[in-house]
């Protein structure tokens, strides 16, 4: 079945589609024609995006969702420059709710997030319950403690030498461990910091770049975040434990053969900050 029709009495032959996505679209004797299904096409919807004389149909989009381009948006370089600087990994945050409809508007700035070969794998769990908040972190907070005790019992078995790779991840997960003991012991979550919203994204594994696809979502709603008032931060802790500790797999209930890639919690800040701050330059080799 072709995804794709071509209204030849609007099509002025351009070959704009031609050129784009010579897999489903070719030229010939004046004429375009188009052959689009699950061997060539990855329902990406450029064709019907760049298409002048709007002659193009695909019949696997919404096609009420490809509005005029209009007027390019257009950002100051030195003014989306100093938004980006002023982006901080906010773990305080006030005791006020994120209505649902904020919430969604995350979730749709992560939609049209770039993913590779188009898959559109990436799928979110958005906690909200203060209770089920309170259980994934409490199984998290399980796992680092379980890590960290068998991480010391490991040095005490190590002769005393150079700090090692090895040596020094040992060393860290011990002071996780006291950490989180430490926070459980006041009553401060460690792992999602009180936030009011936590988004975990998680795809198929068997797919492609699942990864990139969920930091690149991830990223792309965080930063959105940012213009709705909300701030963010990652928590590479709960996406190490999920991976690693059955319980709190268990726990999370993904579909089978998911894996958590990225994770935000998200609330309205608590701290303001003052100063923009410095960071190391980037080590670039130009070829």
């Amino acid at each position: 079945m072709n995804w794709v029709t071509i209204n030849q009495e609007k099509c002025n032959t351009c070959g704009i589609c031609v050129l784009r996505c010579p897999r489903c679209f070719s030229l010939k004797d004046e004429k375009v024609s188009v052959h689009a299904d699950e061997k060539c096409c990855i329902i990406c919807g450029h064709c019907v995006s760049l298409c002048p004389a709007d002659a193009i149909t695909h019949h696997r989009m919404d096609m009420k969702n490809f509005e005029p381009v209009g007027t390019p948006v257009q950002f100051p370089p030195d003014a989306f420059m100093r938004f980006i600087r002023e982006r901080r990994s906010h773990r305080h945050f006030k005791k006020k709710e994120v209505a649902k409809a904020t919430i969604q508007q995350l979730i749709e700035a992560a939609r049209y997030a770039p993913t590779g070969s188009n898959v559109q794998s990436v799928e979110i769990i958005v906690l909200e319950n203060d209770d089920r908040k309170k259980r994934l972190s409490d199984l998290s907070i399980d796992f680092f403690v379980e890590m960290g005790a068998k991480a010391a019992e490991t040095l005490k078995t190590m002769p005393a030498g150079p700090a090692t790779p090895a040596r020094l991840q040992l060393e860290k997960l011990v002071r996780y461990r006291e950490n989180m003991l430490q926070a459980r012991s006041v009553g401060y979550d460690p792992i999602f910091h009180h936030a009011p919203v936590v988004l975990m994204f998680h795809s198929l594994l068997e797919t492609s770049t699942p990864k990139d696809n969920c930091v690149i979502a991830s990223t792309t709603a965080g930063l959105f975040a940012r213009t709705l008032g909300l701030e963010c931060t990652y928590i590479g802790l709960l996406e190490i434990a999920a991976r690693s500790y059955p319980p709190l797999a268990e726990a999370i209930g993904l579909p089978d053969g998911h894996q958590i890639q990225s994770v935000l919690i998200v609330g309205y800040p608590k701290l303001k900050y003052q100063r923009l701050v410095d960071r190391n330059p980037i080590r670039v080799r130009w070829e």
